[in-house]
């Protein structure tokens, strides 16, 4: 049968949008097993039929994609630690003693250092679950990987994003079973103690790697870049580095991916060539290449990237030793089908859709490359086929990066064809100093201020491609329905590179016309969403009134409004904006009247709408029997207090109160 010959791409179809739709539209246990049950017994009734030729074997495949989605619809829900019944949240009461394992170090804030708690007992009750750790810098606490941590505090639940089109860190982290947080308030609330686990031994191992290193050779921010290239470890780079490398378009090298595993793949082939002169050399080099890929993995920090790149390199390794040449396609379903059974949230993940989007696009272009690339030299062949793959793999991900980075670099090209030779070879040098460090530590001294000078020159390079800032376009208005639509343009274009005939031109100008329909219609059912809003921002205050496409920012303090301005913009696909000061009084369908620290306020106006910022000091009781306002609004410039006490005072006057802290973005429209 042509499914069995191609089995694991519909398998993976169905297996996702199972993910999917468990996803967006949580389905109960009791559901998913009935469902379960009816798809089993027409599996077996279709695959009985199936062998005795009475069905047509298009039944059969239908079976098994349904019976796909239901155990991705299963595996979605099981996923989800919350649905257990041993999850942490099922025990949590008023005082609450939280034991467990510090398994990963993220990035610090300005005032926290931040951790990933797996949690093994609260209140001496065996539980699972994940638990994001805040430990105040200026506690000096010294927290490791792998250590054992007590936490006398209570976990409370991750706060969604408060602000329109804001990056929601709260739903990222849940799509890692992350769902409550710890911030770590007096000193005797937490006690720390060294264990001998898992998580000890790979931080260890990691960490005398790292130290191996002579940080004297290299400058601050080169020595974390390569940490970063070798070892997956971003937690120390710059921001200034972070957001350098992602303007240029390169940002993708400090993610451990691909590259990576491939350089890492084709050093071992090299180095136990010799063994296949043995009978069993094959099996040898097989067993070798998965031992130090997955080890690597797990050393780099198992993110989707590498893993996904490490599974597909052992479906090849695998091939190799059965002597089968390996179907790219069904290597790269393969390898998304393991990650997904493995954590199906995966599929939500930005590294593991741009990572295989990337991957996809150069395998499905592949035709392309060959018939452009080809040249007699091979230093001109080389530069073609660089520059001919950074173009496919760039049209891959552009979709996903118009919607998640709102930024387009026009200098990729240039930018790629240095930066991925040049940052290959630091690779290989970074990766060669492991054995130099510890055996001839005067040879890795010299080796490391050639890296350094190469990281340098990598860095300096970068910071003048930023330089010409008129090729980065920038905020770009994307929306998920685009996403499709520009793949559909994509899909089209493959197909007519696969079958160059005129009349197949025809589907890109179709799906050219849709997407901009798409485009227009978005655009036009913003541009008819009228409306005022108060956003949540504690340093300062920030108002929006938007009618027809155009949006007036009024905020004291513009430096630190500008993200939240840029978000709203790109979702609201909004062309035009102007930013004026905050002014006491508004008029927006309804009369709006904004009282300030001064707490000062005309008794004559009668405004519906009163918004409280940056700490008034008024007697709140005394402002409702004066103006009676219908509602009132207290932004995050306000002091937790006095908010706390308005609230109060609202519910015993019954008049609706909103705080952003606790609702996020108050609109009306």
């Amino acid at each position: 049968m042509k499914f069995i010959k191609f089995p694991i791409v519909p398998i993976l179809g169905g297996f996702s949008i199972g993910i999917l739709i468990q996803y967006y539209v949580p389905i109960t246990l009791v559901y998913i097993f009935i469902g379960l049950v009816i798809n089993v017994i027409c599996f077996g009734i279709g695959y009985f039929i199936n062998v005795k030729k009475k069905l047509n074997s298009l039944f059969f495949e239908s079976f098994v994609v349904l019976l796909c989605l239901n155990l991705g619809v299963l595996s979605s829900y099981f996923n989800v630690q919350m649905n257990l019944k041993t999850h942490i949240s099922t025990f949590i009461s008023e005082k609450n003693i939280v034991q467990g394992v510090v398994t990963e170090k993220l990035k610090s804030t300005t005032y926290y250092d931040k951790f990933i708690l797996k949690a093994e007992h609260i209140n001496e009750q065996n539980c699972i679950g994940k638990i994001l750790l805040y430990v105040p810098k200026k506690q000096k606490t010294e927290i490791e990987v792998g250590n054992k941590i007590k936490v006398f505090e209570t976990p409370k639940l991750l706060q969604n994003a408060l602000n329109p089109n804001q990056f929601d860190y709260a739903k990222y982290l849940k799509n890692q079973n992350v769902f409550h947080e710890i911030k770590i308030k007096k000193t005797n609330t937490i006690y720390v103690s060294k264990d001998t686990n898992f998580y000890y031994y790979i931080h260890f191992i990691k960490s005398k790697l790292l130290k191996s290193y002579d940080v004297k050779c290299f400058k601050k921010d080169n020595y974390n870049l390569l940490m970063a290239l070798v070892f997956g470890e971003k937690t120390e780079v710059s921001k200034e580095i972070s957001n350098s490398y992602t303007q240029a378009g390169i940002i993708h090298i400090l993610a451990i991916s691909g590259l990576h595993i491939a350089l890492i793949y084709g050093i071992i082939l090299w180095l136990t060539k010799p063994l296949l002169r043995f009978k069993k050399g094959k099996l040898y080099i097989f067993l070798f290449s998965l031992s130090v890929l997955w080890f690597y993995a797990i050393l780099a920090g198992f993110s989707a990237s590498i893993v996904r790149a490490a599974v597909m390199f052992s479906v090849v390794a695998l091939a190799k030793i059965v002597n089968r040449q390996a179907n790219i396609y069904n290597s790269l379903a393969v390898s998304a089908l393991l990650l997904l059974v493995y954590n199906p949230n995966y599929l939500f993940d930005v590294g593991f859709q741009l990572s295989f989007a990337a991957v996809l696009s150069i395998v499905v272009f592949q035709p392309f490359v060959r018939k452009y690339s080809y040249s007699k030299h091979k230093v001109i062949l080389k530069i073609k086929e660089l520059l001919l793959i950074s173009i496919v793999a760039q049209i891959g991900v552009l979709p996903l990066t118009l919607y998640y980075f709102g930024q387009f670099p026009l200098l990729f090209l240039l930018a790629n064809l240095i930066a991925i030779p040049l940052s290959s070879l630091i690779l290989i040098l970074g990766l060669a100093l492991i054995p130099f460090n510890f055996l001839f530590p005067e040879i890795a001294a010299y080796l490391s201020m050639l890296v350094n000078f190469l990281i340098e020159t990598m860095n300096v390079f970068t910071t003048w491609i930023v330089k010409f800032d008129i090729f980065i376009i920038k905020n770009i208005a994307f929306h998920e329905a685009l996403v499709l639509l520009l793949y559909l343009i994509i899909a089209a274009l493959v197909y007519f590179i696969y079958f160059p005939k005129s009349k197949n031109f025809k589907p890109i100008l179709v799906s050219i016309i849709i997407f901009q329909l798409g485009y227009f219609l978005l655009n036009s059912n913003e541009k008819n969403n009228n409306e005022f809003g108060v956003f949540n921002s504690t340093k300062n205050s920030l108002f929006v009134a938007t009618k027809n496409n155009e949006s007036v920012f009024y905020t004291n303090d513009f430096a630190n409004s500008k993200s939240s301005i840029q978000t709203y913009t790109r979702g609201k696909f909004v062309k035009n904006y102007r930013i004026e000061p905050i002014k006491n009084v508004y008029s927006f369908k309804k009369k709006i009247l904004c009282i300030d620290s001064l707490g000062v306020y005309n008794t004559k106006q009668k405004p519906e709408i009163v918004v409280l910022i940056q700490s008034p000091k008024i007697n709140l009781n005394r402002l409702i029997s004066t103006i009676k306002p219908k509602q009132i609004i207290a932004d995050g410039s306000n002091y937790k207090s006095y908010i706390k006490l308005w609230k109060a005072t609202c519910e015993q006057e019954k008049i609706p109160f909103h705080a952003t802290t606790e609702k996020g973005f108050y609109r009306w429209k």
